[in-house]
């Protein structure tokens, strides 16, 4: 509330006023008692303007840092676990919003911005793999954390979406950039991603580098599928090494995710004397397909070695 405008005029009457100062005889003036009274009113009057002002001073101060954004931009965009917390967190001072359009951080550094949070694998981040992002196939690729994330709210507006998604299924989020991988998926022989029992992060580390440890591929397969895990007895030494030696994991035109149909996946190794391996489907003639091996058994070898991914009885793989 604005006291001068009151008290400004009500000043001016009192001090408009004339006063006669009383002569005692001995050459000294009184102030009239009156006067005294105006002087007083006039003081107390003042003190009320003072603290008036200093109090709509107060209450025009400007907010707390980061609590000014709202009142133009929407709040309910940034409700979203902690970065709500405070704008300034992530943006840069809002002092410079005065002379730029935008102070978010530029591309280059927001995963930087990011990280300084999401890093650290602690608090509310617990994956701690994000740690290597610096490392990461990702980065390499110049990918930024806000390609894929959305800072403020998810763009689909879905609860559920903890990692703030800009789309609802990561496997479209994915074939944003990896087009070809997901038209595998379309193939006959396929994992079930198409069908959402799976999805791309159940076998990949998407903040994570390529390989972190010294677990090998065969070994993240035979999370799933422990019917064919190891160790054997007799090894197959392709399927222990990796099994992308003979599948594809994301499809193929072949039964059981094979590169290549069958007989030829066999033979692309056991055909050739002398392959690493120590076993040929050859004879001493060197004829597979006519003298020795012809028929069913040429057109699967696995009618005859079953256990073709590693065996507890059997060197050759038949049971």
């Amino acid at each position: 509330m604005r006291l001068d405008y009151m008290v400004i005029p009500l000043m001016n009457r009192l001090s408009a006023r004339r006063f006669v100062h009383p002569f005692d005889g001995k050459r000294r003036f009184r102030l009239p008692h009156t006067s005294a009274l105006n002087m007083a009113v006039l003081a107390l009057l003042a003190m009320f303007v003072c603290f008036g002002e200093a109090g709509a001073a107060e209450k025009a101060a400007p907010p707390p840092a980061g609590k000014a954004c709202t009142s133009c931009h929407d709040d309910s965009e940034a409700k979203v676990h902690a970065h709500h917390s405070d704008c300034l967190s992530c943006h840069t001072d809002a002092e410079a919003h005065r002379n730029s359009k935008k102070i978010l951080p530029n591309k280059d550094i927001a995963s930087e911005t990011c990280l300084t949070c999401h890093g650290t694998g602690k608090g509310h981040t617990t994956d701690a793999n994000r740690m290597n992002f610096a490392f990461s196939e990702h980065n390499k690729a110049g990918v930024k954390c806000a390609d894929c994330h959305g800072i403020h709210k998810p763009k689909i507006g879905e609860d559920s979406n903890i990692a703030n998604l800009k789309m609802d299924k990561n496997a479209q989020l994915c074939a944003t950039c990896h087009q070809d991988i997901l038209a595998r998926f379309n193939m006959i022989s396929h994992h079930p991603l198409r069908e959402g029992a799976i999805s791309c992060t159940n076998c990949h580390n998407q903040h994570d580098s390529k390989q972190t440890t010294l677990v090998s591929k065969t070994e993240q397969c035979t999370k799933c599928h422990q019917a064919v895990r190891g160790p054997h007895v007799f090894e197959h030494p392709p399927a222990a090494e990796d099994c992308a030696n003979c599948h594809n994991p994301h499809g193929t035109p072949n039964r059981r995710l094979l590169e290549v149909a069958m007989p030829m996946q066999c033979l692309q190794c056991h055909s050739l004397p002398n392959n690493r391996h120590g076993q040929t489907a050859s004879t001493d003639t060197g004829n597979i397909t006519t003298e020795t091996i012809s028929g069913a058994v040429l057109r699967n070898c696995v009618n005859c070695h079953g256990a073709i991914h590693g065996s507890a009885f059997d060197q050759h793989l038949r049971h």
